[in-house]
């Protein structure tokens, strides 16, 4: 007989073999879900820093009254050079700008005070059609 004739016997594998092995998988299987997490994370956190608000969200804000979200948004999105919405943007600069009056017209600094003023008057005029919102925040900080 030849020798490929022969019947092969199976070797029984040692089973600290078979326990690398199924070690190395595991190990393997971890490391692609850690970096899949680590690739998730990363992404959120780059979408995080180029973060802008559109119109609608800041329209809901605004619905309810965040009116110091509205500011937020508007320094986000001036980091991001996002200014499609100038009315929003001149909102943000009102409210900003009206409690700062308030606080240094509390304080007794006028000039500082009055500097405000005019940045009230001219966001004003820049929001146009939400004026009403600018009436919501002077009612609110007492004006």
């Amino acid at each position: 007989m030849s020798r490929n004739n022969t019947p092969k016997e199976k070797k029984k594998k040692d089973p600290v073999i078979l326990a690398l092995d199924i070690s190395i998988l595991l190990l393997i299987f971890v490391m692609i879900y850690v970096g899949q997490e680590a690739a998730f994370y990363k992404m959120r956190a780059i979408e995080s820093s180029s973060f802008s608000r559109g119109t609608d969200m800041i329209s809901f804000e605004l619905q309810h009254g965040d009116y110091a979200g509205l500011v937020w948004d508007k320094y986000m999105n001036e980091i991001n050079g996002n200014m499609e919405a100038p009315g929003y943007q001149a909102l943000a600069e009102y409210t900003e700008a009206a409690f700062l009056y308030r606080v240094f017209d509390a304080k007794g600094y006028t000039g500082r005070a009055m500097e405000q003023k005019a940045v009230m008057d001219q966001a004003r005029l820049d929001m146009k059609d939400l004026t009403v919102f600018a009436d919501e925040v002077d009612k609110m900080i007492g004006k």
